[in-house]
Order: C-alpha cells, then sequence, then structure tokens
C-alpha cells in the first residue's frame, strides 16, 4: 500500500512539472534555439586549429633543456665546390637535399666538440643513408657516429620499407623517426603516434612516449624559432659556444634543406628542426594542448544560456546588456588565461555567438512579454476604474439617502425639544440630537473624499486672507471648545492676502482645530501661529493633549486612519487628517506633524505665494 502511494506520488509530481513545461513552452524553445545557435558554433569555431591563438599570445618561455645547432648552407659551400663542377653558384640552388649536408669530417668534428660537454642526447634531423653512398669510417670513428647519445633519423619510402641510416647500431636502437604529417592545407598542427618498431626521434631524444590518440595530438607552438637557444655549425667548429653550452642538454642537429624554410606552421615558417624542438618542448613538460568532448562543451553552452536567460528575465535591458557584454569579456579573458596556463582549449568565439543569439530571441520575447503585460494591466486598470466608479457611486447614492432621513430625525427631536421639559426627556433628546449630529458630520466627511477624488475635481482659487479664515474657523468651533473649556489662542502675523481655494483651507484649518480641541484635555490650551516668508505662508496649531506615539506618526495620515489607542476614548472617522494633507498638497504645500506623548502636537502647513507648482502638483495628484 505504501509503495503504490509513493508512485501515485511520483507520477502526479511528473504530470505536474509535465504541466508546467508544457505552459512554458514557449520560454523553453527559445532557450532550446539559442542553445542550439551557440552548439552549432561551437561546431565550426577554432575546435582542432589554434592558429589565432598562437599568434594573439606571442613567444612563450620555451624549456632551456632544448639546444638547437643549425647547418646552412653557406657553411658548406667550399665542399659542394669541390665535389662537383657542374654548378657555378651554389645559391642558384632551388632543391638541396640532406645529402648536401654530409661531410664525414665535419660531422665528425661536430659532434665530437658536442660530445665532449656530455649532453643528455642528440638528435639528428637529417637523413643520412643510402642517399650519400658509402662511407669508410675506423672504429675510432664509429665509436663516434655510433655514440649511444646519438639518435640518427630514419626515412621511409611509398611501400613503407624502411631505410636505415648509415650509422644504425645492431640493435636498431639509435635510429628514430622524423615524421611530420601536414594537415590538408599543408600547415603542421598535430603529431601522431609512431609503431613500436620505429619510434619517433623525440621519442627517442626525451626517453617518453606521445600520448596515446587516434587523431593526433595537437601541438602547442611556444613561439617563432627565437624561443630556442640556437647555434650555427661555424660557431661549434670554431669553439664559439659556452663550455657547459651542451651539459645535459637535449641537442637537435638540423639544416636549411632548401632555399628558404620548409614548414609551415601555425606561428609560421619553421625548420624541421625547430618545428621537432617545439614538439621536444611539449612531450618534455607534457605541454600538449587539451580538449574536451563536444558532449562536455554542449553542457557548457547550455549553462551559459540558462544563465544569459536568467539575466534578461530578471534585470533591466540597459542592466543586462552590460551583464552580457561583461560576460562575454570575461569568458575570452578566461579562454586565453586557461590556455596559456594550463593549455587547456576553451572556445571564445562561439560563447560569444550564443551571448548575442540570446539577447535578440530574448529581448523579443521580453518586449511581447511586457507588451501582453501592459495590455492586461490596462484592462484591469479600466476594470478597477469602472469598480472604483461603482464604489463611489454607492457610496454617495447611500450617503445622499442618509441625510434625509437624519434630517428628519433632527428636525423632530428639536420639536420635541422645545415640546416637553421632563430633565430626563430632554436629556435623552439632547443624547440623540448629538448622535445625529456626529452621524452627520461623517456622511459630510465621506462626501467630501468622494467629491475631491473625483477625476474633475478642480480647484476653486480666490483672492483672501489666512488670518480671516482662521478666525471663521475659530468661530465655527468656538462651542465645541466652551464646553471643555478650552482657551484658544491666536498669534497671526498680518500678511497680505493670497490665491487659494478658501472652501478646502478652511475646511483644513476646521479639522485641525477641532482635532486639538478633540484630543485636548478639559481646561487645556489651543495655540494657533501664522506667518509669511518670501516664499510661502506658515500656519501653526499646536494643543497639549496626550501627543501621538512614535509608531502611529506615519499611518495617522491614511484614509479612515487613527491612532491606536484613541479608538476607544474618542470618536471620529480618520479622515481629518487625510483631508488635511490631501488639500494642502493640492495648493503645493506641504504638512508636518510634531508630536510627543504627554507634552502634545503639532501641526502645521505651508502654502506657497507663487502658483507655479500648483497646477503641476494638482495634475499629478488627480
Amino acid at each position: 500500500m505504501l509503495h503504490r502511494v509513493k508512485v501515485t506520488h511520483f507520477f502526479s509530481r511528473y504530470e505536474t512539472l509535465a504541466k508546467l513545461l508544457v505552459r512554458r513552452r514557449a520560454f523553453w524553445l527559445r532557450t532550446l534555439l539559442c542553445w542550439v545557435i551557440g552548439v552549432t558554433a561551437l561546431s565550426s569555431d577554432e575546435g582542432k586549429s589554434f592558429d589565432q591563438r598562437f599568434n594573439l599570445r606571442g613567444d612563450q618561455k620555451a624549456s632551456s633543456q632544448i639546444v638547437l645547432i643549425t647547418i646552412k648552407q653557406s657553411d658548406f659551400t667550399s665542399v659542394y665546390e669541390k665535389r662537383t663542377n657542374s654548378i657555378a653558384n651554389v645559391s642558384e640552388l632551388t632543391d638541396i637535399t640532406d645529402s648536401f649536408f654530409w661531410n664525414k669530417e665535419i660531422w665528425l668534428n661536430m659532434l665530437r666538440k658536442i660530445l665532449v660537454q656530455e649532453p643528455k642526447s642528440v638528435g639528428v634531423t637529417l637523413y643520412f643513408g643510402i642517399n650519400v653512398g658509402d662511407v669508410h669510417v675506423n672504429r675510432i670513428e664509429e665509436k663516434t657516429f655510433k655514440d649511444p647519445r646519438i639518435i640518427w633519423s630514419t626515412s621511409t619510402n611509398n611501400f613503407e620499407r624502411l631505410y636505415e641510416p648509415l650509422f644504425t647500431n645492431d640493435a636498431h636502437d639509435n635510429i628514430a623517426s622524423n615524421d611530420l604529417r601536414r594537415d590538408e592545407d599543408g600547415v603542421i598542427r598535430h603529431i601522431f603516434e609512431q609503431s613500436d618498431v620505429v619510434p619517433h626521434l623525440v621519442e627517442k631524444i626525451t626517453q617518453k612516449r606521445f600520448p596515446h590518440s587516434r587523431t593526433g595530438i595537437s601541438i602547442n607552438y611556444r613561439g617563432t624559432s627565437r624561443v630556442f637557444t640556437q647555434y650555427s655549425l661555424a660557431e661549434v667548429l670554431n669553439d664559439e659556444v659556452p663550455e657547459d653550452a651542451f651539459k645535459n642538454k637535449i641537442i637537435l642537429i638540423g639544416a636549411e634543406t632548401n632555399s628558404g624554410q620548409q614548414y609551415m606552421t601555425p606561428v609560421g615558417a619553421l625548420s624541421r628542426t625547430e618545428t621537432l624542438a617545439h614538439i621536444t618542448d611539449d612531450l618534455l613538460g607534457n605541454k600538449w594542448i587539451r580538449t574536451f568532448s563536444f558532449g562536455i562543451y554542449a553542457l557548457m553552452f547550455l549553462g551559459l544560456a540558462l544563465l544569459a536567460v536568467f539575466i534578461i528575465m530578471q534585470y533591466p535591458q540597459s542592466v543586462a546588456l552590460v551583464f552580457m557584454l561583461w560576460l562575454a569579456l570575461s569568458i575570452a579573458a578566461l579562454s586565453a588565461w586557461v590556455f596559456d596556463t594550463f593549455y587547456i582549449w576553451l572556445p571564445a568565439f562561439s560563447p560569444s555567438i550564443l551571448l548575442l543569439a540570446t539577447w535578440v530571441i530574448f529581448i523579443g520575447y521580453q518586449a511581447n512579454r511586457i507588451e501582453r503585460m501592459n495590455f492586461r494591466l490596462q484592462q484591469e486598470q479600466k476594470y478597477l476604474a469602472e469598480l472604483e466608479q461603482l464604489k463611489n457611486n454607492f457610496v454617495s447614492l447611500i450617503s445622499h439617502d442618509l441625510k434625509t432621513p437624519i434630517a428628519k430625525i433632527q428636525a423632530i427631536v428639536d420639536r420635541l425639544l422645545t415640546q416637553h421639559t421632563n430633565p430626563e426627556l430632554q436629556e435623552d433628546l439632547k443624547s440623540l440630537r448629538g448622535s445625529g449630529d456626529e452621524l452627520n458630520r461623517y456622511i459630510q466627511s465621506i462626501l467630501k473624499v468622494l467629491r475631491v477624488e473625483s477625476r474633475d475635481f478642480k480647484l476653486n482659487k480666490e483672492v483672501a486672507d489666512i488670518n480671516e479664515i482662521i478666525e471663521e474657523a475659530i468661530q465655527q468651533l468656538r462651542p465645541l471648545a466652551f464646553e471643555k473649556n478650552i482657551r484658544i489662542q491666536t498669534e497671526l502675523e498680518p500678511m497680505f492676502s493670497v490665491e487659494f481655494d478658501t472652501v478646502l483651507i478652511k475646511e483644513v484649518l476646521v479639522n485641525l482645530i477641532e482635532n486639538a480641541i478633540k484630543y485636548t484635555p478639559r481646561d487645556g490650551q489651543i495655540a494657533i501661529f501664522s506667518s509669511e516668508t518670501e516664499e510661502s505662508i506658515f500656519v501653526k496649531v499646536k494643543d497639549n493633549g496626550e501627543g501621538i506615539r512614535p509608531e502611529d506618526l506615519d499611518t495617522v495620515w491614511g484614509k479612515f486612519t487613527r491612532g491606536k489607542d484613541q479608538d476607544m476614548k474618542t470618536k471620529g472617522t480618520g479622515l481629518g487628517l487625510y483631508l488635511v494633507k490631501y488639500f494642502i498638497e493640492l495648493h503645493g504645500g506641504r504638512v508636518n506633524l510634531d508630536s510627543k506623548v504627554g507634552s502634545g502636537t503639532t501641526v502645521s502647513f505651508t502654502l506657497p505665494l507663487s502658483d507655479d507648482t500648483s497646477e503641476s502638483l494638482q495634475e499629478v495628484t488627480l
């Protein structure tokens, strides 16, 4: 039973995931398209050819264990002229073969000078076999030529039959192949494993084997010919090299076999010896260029595509663009650093193609998505506006319908008060009359809010004296203050008349003074101040009531909001301060409230003398 529940739960989760994928199929299909574009670009990226990388990074430090000896054509000019009289000028030769550089005395002298410094191994990259004819050597000379440290190059014919060098020993362990295979474009980029019978020259002189690879090992060219220490034949024969130049070193001896350098490589044209030197350096330091399988690169691209999509979807377009450019530059820098430091190839061009494709595809997707969201938002705003209008109409209708029965109740109460003198009945009727007045004020406040929040509401400004409006508000509320024996003091600075909506500003003053009376204890005091600056009119109403708690200071300006500790102490709608703030900001002014528990509350506001900001603030508010 438990197993069945687990299986059911698993399929339920699978079904939920499937529904989510189907619902977001447009998103995932675009992500898949971006990934496919990146993988397609990867297939044509520099996965097997690193020519640009080699040229951009310049010459790198090569192993100091490798020393090259280069034999130039000029070194053998005199020797060649003695051999033949058929060619007058050696410089006119266009196809000089390895046999041109054979002379027993010269090679014997050169090898003795090299071997005396005790090198690790000597690799002769030239083939000297049947191409130079019979060569007679004595035992002493043969000992030098067959020194186990010297490895002689071999050559094969079209039938893969081995051409043995002149000085092959009985064990055939001092010979090796100098094979270098070109790519289809004639550039040497790879080295291939050799047979166990005839190893490669580089393997013999280093005593190491090439890594196993069916498609060949990518050669990590360290730079041009300048990265290796080189000496000429003349320098060796004339003892112009340091005494320890060859000690414990791997020596490669080669020559200029043509009028120009023979092998094309990613770093330019190199001689056979220089090319083999780069391969030797790679084998000694295990510096071969390493690449991952296509599947691993594809997974990397999938992660990069998801990251790019996340950036575009989560950030604004400008920020996302900066992120994408930074990401592309970071990948290029990381690729170059990893290639130069760890000899690992990471693509740099195809990730940029993927990021560009993701940007183009998902910016369009985002624009379409935002357009749909804006359309839905407009529809919702239209619906909410209709709902708000319906609510306002309903409240307005109810409020207007309540005014008539309340007026009738108040008229009946007034008549009963004049007809009956019973003290108890008089008290009840007065209480009923007060409740009716309070209900009427509630309705009037609601109607004011509905009126000022309507879209066609406009200020009706007229020239007036703010002090006169203050006095009118005080006179209107003086009976309320008289009931609690509250004194109202004024300190009104004479000022010029200004333009404002007298009805709204009087409503502001009435609300502020009425609140001060309401929250001031019996026998308390209220102070009202007015003054004028160069830019505005300043009015302040101060009481000595209980004050407002700090946590309520930011909420008292809200609609239908009152202090938490006043809900049970005093009656009110919570609309007074809301209307005050609303009316003052319609005029382009500002309201400030300063209160401390136990010390009273001060509410002040300013009205600008200039009318420049009034209209703009009115339009923004409405």
